[in-house]
């Protein structure tokens, strides 16, 4: 068998897209369809060929990442990574991957994000799990607030038109505040809102939003209701809320959880998200999963890791092992704290040592270096530099990562 990668480009839509489908057993609709050929950045793309036949896909976005600190990294958002089912085990996924790695090394992009259909795939990649999220369920009869609501926040429903013309400068502003956030490009947005349901929106939905004002940056949520024939429940789904004051976030919660003939409402959210603490009755909400969302992959780890700020003021000397991208195997000095960080390659003792994965797990400060040691994933040089460790590679504003965005 010989496989050939080659970039592919706007005429490759077609195939591309139905072998995309057929890797993850989904069918193949118009809408779909549509919504992939205009948004895909085609000089991103690959395809692994059989011959004439394609048989494999992997491209990404040119997207922004939202760091620790409040800081932003160019990255690339990979998306449709999928092998036909008549070529796996032969190896095409490592070549797509490896081809695509140093497409976006030669980029200049220091990170690269995605999110992973198995979560057994990617980390033999260098991938690691960065953000983790909740799946919510709030029973409406007992969400009564223990505290008001700010009175000057109303609410105004949006037709499509206004949605497309407010929602992206609300989005730009909400997702400067919190690591794990990424950019949506420009092209998103008329599906998001668009008439017809697609995996990235649009459909039967409403999208409600509190408008800026003065000294607030306003907020806007996007939901669909499911209305049951009683007995059966009705259920209100939030599609996306978004908003960078918590104020603000608030009264659009306030507003979804009071609308009429609505028994539940099912959301995502961040696992440290402060609604809950919101309601008088603790048992209002309960977490009904949780799951990993947001795996990273640290492609240039001394652009990377300068980029983000840290928590505390402090050094350590991490040892690295990439065994997918050698070059990056070695040991890095980090010094930094929440005004700024320098990072550059060393020869001394490691502090922390570990392999890319678990690098790529702390980057966005989600996970404590001392629970990757004691599960065996890195080691540390004392217990004190793993409790040290701990508080360096979180986010100085103390906020766990989180992305809201599907890709």
């Amino acid at each position: 068998m010989s496989i050939a990668i080659r970039r592919l480009t706007a005429s490759d839509a077609d195939e591309s897209f139905d072998v995309d489908c057929a890797a993850f057993s989904e069918a193949a609709s118009d809408a779909n369809r549509h919504q992939v050929t205009l948004t895909t950045d085609w000089g991103r793309m690959f395809g692994a060929f059989d011959g004439t036949q394609m048989c494999g896909v992997v491209g990404d976005y040119g997207i922004s990442l939202t760091l620790p600190g409040q800081q932003v990294v160019a990255a690339a958002g990979v998306t449709a990574v999928g092998v036909l089912p008549t070529h796996r085990r032969r190896g095409i996924l490592t070549m797509l991957v490896e081809r695509h790695l140093r497409e976006i090394a030669e980029r200049g992009e220091a990170v690269a994000v995605l999110t992973a259909s198995e979560a057994t795939i990617y980390r033999r990649f260098g991938y690691g799990i960065a953000s983790l999220c909740h799946g919510i369920e709030i029973q409406c009869h007992r969400s009564a607030f223990s505290g008001s609501i700010r009175p000057d926040l109303p609410m105004r429903l949006l037709n499509r038109a206004e949605a497309i013309e407010l929602a992206p400068a609300l989005f730009a502003a909400a997702i400067k505040t919190r690591p794990g956030e990424i950019t949506r490009p420009d092209s998103w947005w008329p599906h998001i809102f668009g008439e017809v349901e697609t995996w990235r929106g649009g459909g039967e939905q409403f999208v409600v939003a509190c408008e800026p004002q003065l000294g607030q940056p306003g907020g806007y949520a996007i939901y669909q209701v499911k209305r049951g024939d009683p007995p059966a429940p009705s259920v209100l789904t939030v599609r996306d809320l978004v908003a960078a004051d918590s104020e603000v976030a608030a009264a659009l919660w306030r507003y979804l959880l009071d609308i009429d003939l609505v028994d539940s409402v099912h959301a995502v959210v961040a696992v440290d998200d402060p609604l809950r603490h919101r309601f008088a009755d603790w048992r209002a909400v309960s977490v009904a999963s949780e799951n990993d969302y947001l795996w990273a992959r640290l492609i240039d780890p001394i652009s990377a890791l300068s980029s983000r700020r840290y928590a505390t003021d402090d050094t350590f000397s991490v040892a690295v092992d990439d065994p997918f991208l050698p070059a990056n195997s070695g040991t890095y000095r980090i010094t930094g704290g929440p005004s700024g960080a320098e990072v550059t390659r060393t020869n001394e003792s490691a502090d922390l040592a570990m392999g890319m994965t678990e690098l790529s797990s702390l980057y966005l400060g989600g996970f404590r270096a001392s629970t990757l040691a004691r599960s065996g994933r890195l080691v540390g040089r004392s217990p004190e530099i793993l409790r040290n460790a701990d508080l360096f590679f979180g986010s100085p504003e103390g906020l766990a990562p989180h992305c809201s965005t599907q890709f």
